[in-house]
């Protein structure tokens, strides 16, 4: 409706010019009024939207101060852990290093031993290979002795004692 058409309108209505004035007052309060509405909306909006923004840096802070906390609570733990593993490795070390120069004696006393258990039974074969000759000898003696005395009873004469090798 254009101005004029709204003028004629009003004035078929009986309204005059203070009424007029009333409703322009009245409609630039309401315009205004709502315009003002609108920018409290607007910023209403924009203040809401930056407080969630906010809210969720603030969250976002807190969580990355719980991830934090976790890390270094971790972290200190695997420190802990790792220093105990030390230790114990430093302690496993010494004794395998204890277990090493032990292993060293003992090979040393073996090879003693084995030397002397060589020589023992070295000693021991050649006794019994003598103490087997030195029968065979006393065999061949003994019959030498018993052939010489047969000699001796054959030939009319009467033999000493009878001397056995067997018995010395």
């Amino acid at each position: 409706m254009t101005p004029l058409a709204f003028h004629l309108a009003a004035a078929a209505a009986g309204w005059s010019p203070e009424n007029w004035v009333a409703v322009i007052v009245a409609a630039g309060a309401l315009l205004g009024t709502a315009i003002t509405g609108l920018f409290a909306f607007r910023t209403s909006v924009r203040t809401n939207k930056t407080q969630e923004r906010m809210a969720e840096q603030s969250a976002t802070i807190e969580r990355a101060k719980v991830v934090s906390e976790a890390f270094e609570q971790a972290k200190a733990i695997y420190d802990h852990a790792i220093d105990e593993l030390r230790e114990e490795l430093d302690r496993v070390r010494a004794q395998h290093e204890k277990a090493l120069e032990q292993l060293d004696r003992l090979s040393e006393k073996l090879q003693a031993e084995r030397g002397t258990n060589q020589e023992i039974r070295d000693e021991l074969h050649s006794t019994q290979r003598e103490m087997g000759e030195m029968r065979t000898r006393m065999a061949h003696m003994d019959r030498l002795i018993s052939t010489l005395r047969r000699q001796l009873v054959e030939a009319g004469l009467t033999p000493t004692e009878p001397v056995s090798l067997e018995g010395a």
